[in-house]
């Protein structure tokens, strides 16, 4: 049952860290300008991730009901960061994006509707960043020292300040996502609004007409096809490339009147990408230094101390007096470690002096008692 147990979260683990690359891919793809079969690869395999992240939380959430440590699991064993990287994602993210491309929703969506879409879109596709969360299980993998105070304590800091950030990200886009601010979805939004404005006061039943639109709109990259009484009256790749490089979401339409006008949101998912490769650079190089650099101080100016004192209360010939570095001489672990020192050391000498002296009594009492016999 053990090596099973191993086994399983050793499997975890490896899904961990291949989440990780595909999530930095994922967003990668749509900076890049991947086709959209690449792309969409990246969806399946996010979609499969998320389903596996909340079949893995359901799963121990159970056995933890089960053997009456819910609360332990949830709040000690950090199950809180198994349910956020894993059903929010999965119902909020990769499972909407999945289903729409199944039924095709997202490619008749009212342009109307576009600026609050596209606002909650950004705020969905950032909280994915929180899959992040799911390195800190590797903490536990890790051992810096033989102290479990250490990894406890590094993997709590390093939870509560990815948390935190993460948290702080996701609340203010909300926030900018109810209160109008100026964003580049709203400018984008605005630009569209009055290229279809312009674009239906056209008089596209003449040649002239649309010959004029046609030398207009291809200045301006943000139209993509033009549509007038049901007839493509402008185009700016081929079926061919449609097919090959838009997605879904990649672009959208608005109507006025007998025209109606493909838009290119590309722009708008570069910048959602770009945003999302920040903060997960930023998150991921966080938890990075925790591991390299504060778990090592941590175990330098905590454990390892304390580690040499335990052993020179338990063991007889262990003597080691411990260093205190001048610049942590006030910290509460030296200021103990001097005491050790200055104090148990020396008493401890005496007493082993004194012992050798008992012993040395006894030994020179049984040489006189054998002589006199």
């Amino acid at each position: 049952m053990s090596r099973t147990r191993a086994y399983l979260e050793n499997t975890v683990i490896l899904v961990i860290v291949l989440v990780l690359v595909q999530t930095f891919l994922e967003d990668f793809a749509v900076l890049a300008g991947w086709d959209w079969a690449a792309r969409r690869v990246l969806l399946y395999t996010g979609f499969a991730f998320d389903i596996f992240f909340t079949i893995e939380f359901l799963t121990r959430l159970y056995f933890a009901f089960v053997n009456r440590r819910t609360g332990v699991y949830f709040w000690y064993e950090r199950g809180w960061i198994d349910l956020l990287a894993s059903i929010p994602l999965l119902l909020l993210s990769s499972g909407p994006a999945v289903l729409a491309y199944w039924s095709g929703s997202a490619t008749v969506i009212g342009f109307a509707g576009i600026l609050n879409v596209l606002k909650v879109v950004k705020a969905i596709r950032i909280a994915r960043v929180l899959r992040l969360l799911r390195v800190l299980k590797i903490f536990a993998r890790i051992r810096n020292t033989d102290s479990a105070m250490a990894q406890r304590h590094v993997a709590k800091i390093s939870t509560v300040a990815v948390t935190v950030l993460v948290t702080s990200v996701l609340v203010f886009t909300l926030i900018f996502t109810v209160i109008d601010v100026p964003s580049f979805e709203s400018r984008y939004q605005d630009r569209t609004v009055s290229l279809l404005k312009d674009i239906s006061e056209y008089n596209l039943n003449s040649a002239s007409g649309r010959e004029e639109f046609q030398t207009a709109a291809a200045r301006d990259e943000a139209i993509l096809l033009v549509q007038y009484e049901g007839r493509t009256v402008y185009t700016r790749h081929s079926n061919g490339m449609y097919e090959s490089v838009f997605g879904p979401t990649d672009y959208a339409f608005g109507e006025r009147g007998d025209v109606r006008v493909f838009f290119d949101l590309r722009p708008i998912n570069q910048e959602q990408s770009r945003m999302n490769l920040i903060y997960f650079g930023v998150i991921l190089f966080m938890v990075v230094a925790f591991l390299l650099y504060y778990s090592p101080h941590f175990a330098l100016t905590i454990s390892d101390p304390i580690h040499i004192m335990r052993r020179g209360m338990n063991e007889k010939g262990y003597n080691l007096e411990v260093r205190i570095p001048p610049l942590y001489a006030d910290d509460e672990v030296y200021r103990l470690a001097k005491l050790y020192n200055e104090v148990y050391l020396p008493l401890k000498d005496r007493s082993a002096i004194a012992e050798e002296s008992e012993v040395l009594d006894l030994k020179l009492d049984d040489i006189k008692d054998i002589l006199h016999e």
